[in-house]
C-alpha cells in the first residue's frame, strides 16, 4: 500500500507545522522551483470553441491564479480536464435522454437496445477518465505527480557514509574524495 503523496512546501508552510527539517523543506523548495517553467499555461482552441469547456477552463485559470505551481507544463492537463468536463456533461445528457426514451419505446427488445446504449455510453466515459488519469501520473503531467518525483530529503553528505560505502563507490569508478 503506497503512502500518502507529498504535499508541496508552499501548502506545509502555509499549513504552519512539519515533521520535516529546515533543511529537507529547502531541499524540497528548490527542487520544486526546478520544475518552474514561469510560462502561464494557455487555452487550447479546442477548449475555446467548447462552450462547457471553456467555461470550466476560465474557472480553473481563475482559481489557480495566485498558485505559482501550476504553469505551463499543465498546459495539456488542464485543457484535457475541460475537454472531460465537457464529455462528461455531454453523456450526461444523452444517458437522460436515453433514459427518457425507454418510456417511449415498446417493447422489451427495444428497451434492452436502449439500456445498452446507456451501459456503453458510461463505460466508455469511464475508461476515458481512467486512462488519462494513469496517462497523466505516469508521464508526470499533473502538479502532484511531479512533487511525489522529489526526493524527501536532500542528499546525504559523505562525512556521513561509512568506510565500506566509500570504498564500494570507489571500486564502482566513481570519486571517493569529496
Amino acid at each position: 500500500m503506497a503512502g500518502r503523496p507529498s504535499k508541496p512546501v508552499q501548502l506545509v508552510k502555509m499549513e504552519g507545522k512539519s515533521h520535516r527539517t529546515k533543511k529537507e523543506l529547502e531541499h524540497r523548495e528548490k527542487m520544486e522551483q526546478s520544475l518552474y517553467t514561469g510560462i502561464k499555461f494557455k487555452e487550447s482552441p479546442a477548449v475555446k470553441s467548447d462552450p462547457i469547456a471553456h467555461k470550466e477552463f476560465l474557472r480553473l485559470k481563475k482559481l489557480y491564479k495566485h498558485i505559482e505551481y501550476v504553469d505551463g507544463l499543465d498546459q495539456q492537463i488542464i485543457n484535457r480536464y475541460c475537454m472531460t468536463i465537457s464529455q462528461e456533461e455531454s453523456y450526461a445528457k444523452q444517458i437522460e435522454i436515453l433514459y427518457e426514451k425507454i418510456n417511449e419505446v415498446e417493447g422489451f427488445e427495444e428497451q434492452m437496445k436502449v439500456y445498452d446504449s446507456i451501459n456503453k455510453a458510461t463505460t466508455k466515459l469511464n475508461q476515458i477518465k481512467d486512462m488519462l488519469l494513469k496517462l497523466e501520473d505516469r508521464l508526470f503531467l499533473n502538479p502532484t505527480s511531479r512533487v511525489k518525483a522529489i526526493p524527501k530529503t536532500p542528499p546525504e553528505d559523505n562525512k556521513n557514509k561509512s568506510p565500506m560505502q566509500e570504498f564500494l563507490k570507489r571500486k564502482a569508478g566513481g570519486s571517493g574524495a569529496t
